[in-house]
């Protein structure tokens, strides 16, 4: 059963393998907060057990740990800045940030260019920043620039949605079509595949799917591409 959760409650943060996420804040010497009014939710992923504050909020607020799509603005001395929503100020991706980067093997990414990543530093007094780079095992592990393909924003919500879960609106487009997707927590998705005209039916595909009721699902991808 879900909590309702409003900023300042007490939560149990007893068992230190559940890891926070969006919604709680938290430092070294304190145990996380809520700083978002919502539900808190429990999801059990690869790495163990997640939890965070579902709510429905239109600006993202970037958290630790969060996996985020952005568009790189600008570059500077020690990196990049990048955009995760077109409204918000830039975060840092640092010239490093990346599996193999070195001076002598620096990364160069355009203005425009797509990065996924995620955060490694959210602190309400300092520039948040973000990696391109498994720090667990300093490979890509899916992150870095990508290339091709098309971004296109959804709620966080939805977003959180299509991370967590998947849903039948991707089982039923990856039986149709191969493809690759990146989802931001941020709101922004990216997707891939052999031809234009497939891309733009994906990306209509996941912007209506989650309008659909469970069972007109497969249907409504099939008309999509029979189109």
């Amino acid at each position: 059963m879900s909590t309702i959760l409003l900023p300042g409650d007490y939560t149990d943060s007893s068992n230190p393998a559940v890891k926070t996420g969006p919604g709680f804040y938290k430092t070294p010497l304190t145990d996380p907060v809520p700083v978002k009014a919502g539900l808190e939710v429990y999801k059990e992923l690869q790495s163990g057990t997640f939890r965070f504050i579902d709510t429905n909020t239109k600006r993202y607020i970037p958290a630790v740990r969060d996996n985020v799509l952005g568009v790189v603005q600008s570059k500077h001395a020690e990196g990049f800045r990048v955009l995760l929503q077109e409204a918000s100020a830039p975060i840092q991706l640092g010239q490093f940030a990346f599996a193999n980067a070195s001076k002598k093997n620096r990364v160069n990414l355009p203005a425009g260019a797509v990065v996924y990543g995620r955060i490694v530093a959210a602190d309400p007094n300092i520039e948040p920043e973000m990696e391109c780079v498994d720090s667990n095992t300093g490979q890509a592990g899916g992150y870095g620039e990508l290339k091709g393909g098309n971004v296109f924003n959804v709620s966080l919500a939805y977003a959180r949605y299509l991370l967590f879960e998947g849903g039948p609106v991707l089982e039923a487009i990856g039986e149709t079509v191969a493809f690759e997707i990146a989802i931001g927590m941020n709101g922004k998705v990216w997707v891939n595949a052999d031809d234009l005209k497939a891309v733009w039916k994906i990306t209509r595909c996941i912007e209506e799917g989650q309008h659909w009721p469970a069972d007109a699902v497969v249907d409504n991808v099939k008309k999509i591409f029979s189109s």
